[in-house]
C-alpha cells in the first residue's frame, strides 16, 4: 500500500492523505461525501495501513476519510496511529467534529508536529444536519483550549449552512484559526439551508479582520 497524494484544494500545504481508521462515521452527517465510498462499511482499524511508508518531509492529512477522533473511536486505535505517525519525520493535520478528543492526547510527541482543524458550518442547531456530532459551540470551546496551549488551529466552514452572523463570527474567533476555509455543499442529492451571497460576503469581511479566509472553488459563486 502507498500514501495517497492529496487532490483537495482546501489545504495547499497538505501533500498526502492517510486513513488507518475506515468505515461508518459516528457523526452520520447527511452531506458527507464519503458515504458513497467506504462510509457504509463498519468502522474498523485497518492494520494493513501500518505497513504504509509515510515517508519524510510530507504534510499528511490523517483521517480524511472518516472522523478518526469521533466519540466511538477507541483510544487505543488513536494511540496506534499516532505512534505510527511518530515513526516518520512528517507534519500532520488532524480534523474532527469532536476536537475535545484532541485534548486527551496532548502528551503524545506527534502532537507537537501537528495542526488541528474542526468544522464550524453554522451556529444554528439543525437536528437533521448535526446528527451525532457535538454542537458547534462545544467544538469552538475545545479549539479555544487547544489554541491556548499553543496549538496551530484551522477552521473549515464546509458546507457553509445558513447562520446568524454575530454568533458565527464569535464561534470561529474562539478557535483562533490561522486560516478559515469556506466551501459549499458538494452533494447534489442533499439540500441544505444555504446563506445568501450577501450573507457570505459579510461573513468573509468579518473573518478577514482576524484571520486568512480561503474560499473553495465550489463556493466562488458567493464572492
Amino acid at each position: 500500500m502507498a500514501l495517497t497524494k492529496s487532490r483537495g484544494n482546501m489545504y495547499p500545504f497538505v501533500t498526502h492523505t492517510w486513513n488507518a481508521i475506515k468505515g461508518i462515521c459516528f457523526h452520520d452527517c447527511p452531506y458527507c461525501y464519503m458515504k458513497k465510498f467506504d462510509g457504509l462499511l463498519p468502522i474498523r482499524f485497518d492494520p494493513k495501513e501500518l505497513e504504509v511508508n509515510l515517508g519524510n518531509g510530507n504534510f499528511i492529512f490523517v483521517g480524511s476519510g472518516t472522523d478518526a477522533w469521533a466519540f466511538d473511536i477507541p483510544s487505543d486505535w488513536i494511540t496506534r496511529f499516532l505512534d505510527y505517525c511518530n515513526l516518520f519525520n512528517n507534519n500532520y493535520l488532524f480534523q474532527s467534529k469532536d476536537p475535545s478528543r484532541f485534548l486527551e492526547f496532548m502528551g503524545h510527541p506527534v502532537i507537537q508536529k501537528s495542526v488541528f482543524c474542526t468544522t464550524i458550518e453554522t451556529n444554528i442547531f439543525y437536528p437533521g444536519i448535526v446528527m451525532n456530532a457535538p454542537g458547534t459551540r462545544e467544538r469552538a470551546q475545545a479549539m479555544q483550549e487547544l489554541a491556548s496551549l499553543g496549538m496551530r488551529t484551522y477552521v473549515t466552514c464546509e458546507p457553509l449552512i445558513k447562520f446568524d452572523l454575530p454568533e458565527m463570527v464569535e464561534l470561529v474567533s474562539m478557535c483562533s484559526p490561522v486560516q478559515v476555509n469556506i466551501g459549499r455543499n458538494s452533494r447534489q442529492d442533499i439540500t441544505l439551508p444555504e446563506p445568501t451571497r450577501n450573507e457570505v460576503q459579510a461573513l468573509i469581511t468579518e473573518l478577514q479582520k482576524f484571520t486568512k479566509v480561503v474560499v473553495k472553488s465550489n463556493a466562488k459563486c458567493w464572492i
